[in-house]
């Protein structure tokens, strides 16, 4: 089922899929409740976007157009990703375990001003070099594909910037708040802003916005554990008035990047589009002839082959390419993100896709909720905190996206904190 008939099916049955909304928003408000901390949170936002997708396959039940033999698939999954992911406690703001500290010390300082000095410049002139070489993504016909289609160097500047422009993002926010500001950091803390939002509509992407917002989240809950507790309880204040300035940005995106859009409209409909993994791979079986591969290949193929243990032939195309196309033969590089259900239905079949469902509603769990607690009560504890919650965010919607940033996390921000620390150490002065 492509968008256009399911879209169709959806306003000839509305009611039913109001039902579905309402069973699916119910079932997570039971799950999540204990969870929840703010609108803002990064963990929110993706519920959010996750109960869309998955009332999707309950609307496709309710107006017969999937089997039982998979909605039942799915619903086990779902229900054992739910079990995995209550395996860990809720953050609990009121027992949030404070290690008071004195003050940053002299060469802590040093370390964060040199590293965001080398990843804000990195950031920059790559960003800029990445315009010149692959186009700007706002313009660009298939603005995910960018990178992608060229393979290469492109691949490896996507690598890099991915991590840099996270790294940038929080580190902007720490020196906005850091009082102790020589001029130049105070000069240098505002070019990032400016170039940030710029990047952000530049990216095409309509809720890059929300990136900075998030960030600004996770920078006030952590910095709650070294007892700086004034930013979380600011946040209240203005939730209303960010969601209104996102908002009103990703209007702007819409009419730069789909001119002949209502971008009222366009939003509705991207929402809707969340689960479109769904109505395209369950209605007609479509799901039972996707290509399957041995299910280690499957998970671990692309760093298998990059470190050339298996030969790059061997790494099964990534699934929502070979679900668009079989929709649309004419697309290329282009395809819904292969959710958990139907990516461990593929893979794992249908006995064992609850174990792997189960595994990653844990794993999830783990950097949400468990992770705040392991690291240090530091600015660095709260920058690994962030970038490994975002890749963590992913497990769910797009394993091989979450598998990539983990990896590039492991591999390209060490060489950036190693410059980092010999500079603020062969600097004294600084």
């Amino acid at each position: 089922m492509n968008s256009f008939a399911y879209f169709e099916l959806l306003f000839n049955n509305w009611p039913l899929y109001l039902a579905s909304l309402l069973i699916v928003s119910l079932v997570y408000f039971i799950v999540f409740k204990k969870y929840y901390i703010s609108l803002l949170d990064p963990f929110t936002f993706t519920c959010f976007f996750s109960a869309m997708s998955i009332t999707v396959p309950i609307f496709l039940f309710f107006v017969n157009a999937i089997t039982t033999r998979i909605f039942i698939s799915f619903v086990v999954t779902q229900i054992f990703f739910f079990l995995g992911f209550r395996i860990f406690s809720p953050i609990k703001i009121d027992s949030i375990p404070i290690r008071k500290i004195q003050d940053h010390n002299t060469q802590e300082i040093r370390f964060i001003k040199w590293f965001f000095i080398v990843i804000g410049f990195t950031n920059i002139l790559l960003q800029l070099f990445s315009y010149k070489l692959v186009g700007i993504p706002l313009f660009a016909e298939s603005r995910l594909g960018i990178y992608g289609e060229s393979g290469g160097i492109n691949n490896l500047l996507k690598r890099i910037l991915d991590v840099t422009l996270q790294c940038h993002i929080f580190l902007t926010i720490f020196f906005i708040y850091f009082k102790r500001k020589s001029f130049f950091f105070k000069i240098y803390t505002n070019i990032s802003v400016t170039f940030i939002l710029l990047v952000s509509v530049l990216s095409g992407s309509k809720g890059a916005f929300m990136s900075f917002g998030l960030a600004f989240f996770i920078y006030a809950l952590y910095s709650m554990r070294w007892g700086n507790t004034s930013l979380f309880f600011l946040i209240k204040k203005f939730i209303i008035k960010f969601g209104a300035i996102a908002l009103l940005s990703a209007f702007t995106v819409i009419m730069f990047s789909e001119a002949e859009a209502n971008p009222f409209i366009f939003l509705l409909l991207r929402i809707g589009q969340s689960g479109d993994v769904y109505y395209m791979a369950y209605p007609n079986n479509v799901v039972d002839v996707v290509p399957t591969v041995n299910w280690f290949i499957a998970l671990f193929g692309s760093p298998l082959s990059l470190l050339k243990i298996i030969p790059r032939a061997m790494v099964p195309e990534p699934m929502g390419y070979f679900i668009m196309q079989y929709h649309h033969p004419d697309v290329e590089f282009r395809g819904p993100n292969a959710r958990m259900n139907i990516f461990s239905y593929v893979y794992f079949g249908i006995v064992y896709s609850p174990i792997y469902c189960f595994v990653i509603g844990a794993i999830f769990s783990f950097f949400r909720n468990k992770l705040f607690y392991l690291l240090p009560a530091n600015i660095f504890g709260c920058i690994y905190y962030f970038l490994f919650l975002n890749a963590a965010l992913k497990l769910e919607s797009d394993f091989q996206s979450a598998l990539a940033d983990f990896i590039n996390l492991i591999t390209v921000l060490p060489f950036f904190v190693i410059i980092s620390y010999y500079l603020s150490l062969k600097n004294t002065h600084a």
